[in-house]
């Protein structure tokens, strides 16, 4: 696919969000400060699943451990957030780095297990140090004054997340991508073709951990606590879930994921306590009937649509028609 067909829906969505502060009230900005946190984390995912092939059950520990990073450093010594956030990503990938030496040895179920083996792990280490991370009760983080304002904690999440967007694209569009996704199709092909395929996934799953961390780093100023829960088994799913609904693979897919995503559970929070139970079975559906996602279902449409030879005009009808007649003997 060109560059220009994934760039365009970035551009026009970024130009959205940054005019939506002027249309919309401060509740619906707090709303879509969520949906940008929660895409960039999707999109972290994707690039294991969609770009690399491989599948994580245990990416909110990296997602958590960015949100403890800013929460630590702010709690504990005092750090201001921004510097924090700076720090998310470093602490983030070291430990993916960590993890990944362990887990891109095994294929398949195996990797997506011992993943989430290392994730709990983390989980309840966090949970239970009660004189460090504050357990249960979680750690506060509060936002400098600049930044506590819902309108400015806005922009600069979308500031954040833009750059993150943008990294993502390149690394789509080079050639460090291009081995992802060879190695994605045919391991062994890639290998044989000189590719260090173990290589290439370790640095796949540092880079995705990386961004994750950022994600977490958001999103404990934006609810100025961070919670066990960021680091939780259900809240690897939520990536899961979320890229197979917009597309995996797709580049935006990730995107559209998280906002139907964000969307129901703030629709279904107020009728019931399981929104993630809501969203799984609209997953279901979509999988069922939108095998490729709903981006990847309108772009097969899309590529179909354009495939589709224009039917002949009267006068190209009728030189055709002349052309076979007298082609016959």
């Amino acid at each position: 696919m060109g560059w220009r067909r994934e760039a365009a829906p970035l551009l026009v969505l970024l130009a959205t969000m940054a005019a939506l502060p002027f249309l919309v009230g401060e509740s619906d900005v707090y709303l879509a400060n969520d949906f940008l946190i929660t895409a960039l984390f999707a999109m972290s995912f994707n690039l294991l699943l969609g770009q690399a092939g491989m599948l994580s059950f245990g990416h909110a520990a990296f997602y958590g451990l960015g949100a403890y990073t800013v929460a630590l450093l702010y709690s504990k010594l005092g750090v201001p957030i921004v510097p924090g956030i700076l720090a998310a990503p470093l602490v983030a990938g070291v430990m993916a780095l960590a993890i990944g030496f362990f887990v891109v040895r095994l294929e398949g179920m195996y990797f997506a297990m011992l993943s989430l083996s290392f994730a709990q792990l983390i989980f309840s280490v966090v949970s239970s140090w009660y004189s460090f991370t504050g357990g249960d009760n979680g750690l506060p983080v509060s936002p400098p004054d600049w930044l506590l304002p819902t309108n400015a904690y806005y922009y600069f999440t979308l500031a954040v997340v833009s750059v993150c967007i943008g990294l993502l694209f390149l690394v789509r569009r080079s050639t460090f991508g291009a081995a992802l996704a060879a190695i994605r199709e045919n391991p062994q092909r890639a290998a044989y073709l000189g590719l260090n395929v173990r290589v290439y996934q370790l640095a796949a799953f540092v880079l995705a951990g990386a961004l994750a961390g950022v994600a977490g780093s958001l999103r404990s100023p934006l609810q100025q606590m961070a919670f066990p829960s960021l680091l939780y088994w259900t809240q690897s799913a939520d990536p899961v879930l979320m890229t197979l609904a917009g597309g995996v693979g797709a580049f935006i897919g990730p995107i559209v994921g998280a906002a139907l995503f964000v969307l129901l559970t703030f629709v279904v929070t107020s009728h019931t306590d399981y929104p993630l139970f809501a969203f799984g079975a609209v997953v279901l559906v979509l999988v069922l009937f939108l095998p490729k996602g709903i981006v990847g279902t309108v772009e097969g449409w899309w590529d179909r649509r354009r495939a589709k030879p224009a039917p002949a005009t009267p006068p190209q009808a009728a030189h055709a028609a002349a052309q076979q007649e007298g082609s016959r003997p």
